[in-house]
């Protein structure tokens, strides 16, 4: 007797579609929120050098003391965006890949469900 009926390749297939649709849903809110959060960090880095701005200029002919403070904070900003970045575009790939594969799936059940005599002895036609 056969444990499972061919019906069932299309639930699971519907189910199989939802969770990667819903795994897309939580890329793209990581996209959302990781690109508020990169803006964030340019305004931070633009406030940042509007507050040097009103420091006094040195006087003509001296060089600005603080000239390799301010690089170095400059590229440090830098490099916390670009590692905010990073990070989430790898936890988007990841989901990404792995919503395409269940939506794939969950396409391919679907039509194995539907379609006339599709299945191995031990699935049961509908």
């Amino acid at each position: 007797m056969p444990l499972i009926t061919q019906q069932w390749l299309s639930v699971a297939g519907l189910g199989l579609d939802l969770l990667g649709f819903a795994l897309l849903l939580r890329e793209w809110w990581i996209a959302f929120f990781n690109e508020g959060h990169q803006i964030e960090l340019e305004e931070q880095h633009e406030r940042m050098r509007a507050l040097r701005n009103m420091r006094p200029a040195p006087a003509p002919g001296q060089q600005n003391p603080f000239a390799a403070i301010e690089r170095m904070q400059d590229e440090q900003a830098v490099r916390k965006a670009r590692s905010a970045h990073r990070s989430a575009m790898m936890a988007r790939k990841g989901t990404f890949i792995l919503a395409t594969v269940l939506i794939v799936a969950g396409y391919l059940l679907q039509i194995a469900g539907s379609w006339p005599g599709c299945c191995p002895p031990w699935v049961a036609p509908q």
